[in-house]
């Protein structure tokens, strides 16, 4: 059973809290119109959090706290996406050796504090809650106590009101004090605030400066603080100048990685779909392509998400509904499938494809149904309900498609992370 609604209705804090205390496992999705977060929780913690776009990937992470290198980076990235079943990132560093479980461990704590964080400041949207088995990754086994999650984000809240205090806007420009004051003060600063210093012309935002710096929005807006405090960094007024840049025509992308998903290069439509998503998170239709690449690649969790995104949190959308069907009929949850099935038929109930989802319907109820059906077990003591015969002939042999599904599923079953 979904728990949803508007996000005004009900604090997110008391939200993830009642997840915690109901030791809930399932995808908690928010759609705040601008942006979109989906927070995997398994027994009630946090073993995973994504943001649509804002989100510093892991590896940039890793990169920044200097454990790993630009060609690692990039090494540990092809080896990814040219697995079968990807691997997360992290696992897939500490097992080639790139950098140690702890470490591993700490960043992808980092990294859901900062996750959760912007989404508290969220206050209109939409959430959708949906329960289903979510294990941590098997490879760290990682997982984030939620209600310690929730006291650094209350944390980070209490401070980032009193950053507010000097730094109302992220969107307003600043620019460096003259150099007088400057000489007059004692310059004794760390890396970071040479950084922020350095990426400060007149002209840029604190976001934009932020961006340049390449640090995480809350930490970096700390150290604008601190700069701003000492006088060293003074608030300009009026916003970035807008800048219009004339770009020559070129092949679009999306079309160029669908025309790959037709032929087959599963693996390359990934990455042309990423690389589209990093410069437009928005676009819908990126996000449906590579959800389909992620279904024919098997990698269904992959797949879920990226429809959801590319339905931009409209669950009326029909196509969308009859591939989240399917996605979650292949992870086994049968219920979720029938869910959206039911959604599809109620928008297109004649469409060519209804009758097909119609009987798929009917076998997920029956497969249910009759799971509901078992007998208890007997007392191994007593006599079977009904003794072998003496004269039963050989075990029918099972027909090629049988045999062939058999095949299949514990060939699923044994890839990797299956």
């Amino acid at each position: 059973m979904a728990i949803e609604g508007p996000i005004k209705e009900l604090s997110l804090m008391d939200l993830f809290q009642l997840l915690a205390m109901s030791r809930k496992s399932g995808i908690l999705t928010l759609d705040c119109t601008t942006n979109v977060g989906q927070v995997y929780f398994s027994s009630g913690n946090i073993v995973r959090a994504l943001l649509q776009s804002g989100q510093e990937p892991l590896g940039q992470l890793m990169l920044k706290a200097g454990k790993i290198n630009h060609q690692k980076v990039d090494q540990l990235l092809k080896a990814q996406s040219g697995q079968p079943r990807r691997q997360l990132f992290g696992t897939l560093a500490v097992e080639q050796g790139a950098v140690s479980k702890a470490a591993a461990l700490d960043l992808l704590k980092a990294q859901i504090h900062d996750v959760v964080f912007q989404i508290m400041g969220w206050e209109e949207g939409y959430f959708r809650f949906e329960d289903m088995e979510i294990d941590p990754d098997p490879g760290l086994g990682f997982m984030a106590v939620t209600e310690n999650v929730m006291m650094e984000v209350s944390r980070r809240l209490d401070e980032w009101s009193k950053i507010r205090s000097k730094l109302p806007d992220l969107e307003t420009v600043l620019a460096l004090a003259p150099a007088t004051d400057v000489a007059a003060t004692k310059l004794d600063l760390n890396p970071d605030e040479w950084l922020i210093l350095a990426n400060i012309d007149g002209r840029k935002s604190a976001r934009q400066v932020i961006d340049s710096a390449g640090g995480g929005e809350f930490e970096m807006a700390k150290v604008i603080y601190g700069l701003i405090a000492t006088g060293l960094v003074r608030i300009h007024a009026g916003k970035p100048p807008m800048t219009m840049a004339v770009q020559e025509a070129r092949p679009d992308p999306v079309r160029a990685a669908q025309d790959r998903l037709q032929s087959g290069d599963i693996e390359q439509a990934i990455e042309i779909l990423t690389g589209v998503l990093k410069d437009d998170p928005g676009s819908s239709l990126a996000h449906l392509f590579l959800a389909e690449a992620y279904y024919q690649a098997e990698s269904y969790d992959e797949a879920i998400m990226e429809y959801k995104l590319a339905s931009k949190g409209q669950e009326e959308n029909p196509d969308v509904n009859y591939s989240l069907g399917f996605a979650y009929a292949r992870i086994g949850r049968l219920e979720l499938a029938v869910e959206r099935w039911e959604k599809f038929l109620q928008y297109l109930p004649s469409d060519r494809k209804a009758d097909r989802v119609r009987a798929l319907v009917g076998l997920a109820v029956k497969w249910a149904t009759g799971l509901e059906d078992k007998d208890p077990i007997r007392n191994l003591a007593q006599p079977p309900d009904a003794a072998p015969s003496a004269h039963i002939g050989p075990v029918p042999e099972l027909s090629p498609e049988v045999k062939s599904w058999l095949e299949k599923m514990k060939k699923g079953r044994s890839k990797p992370g299956a």
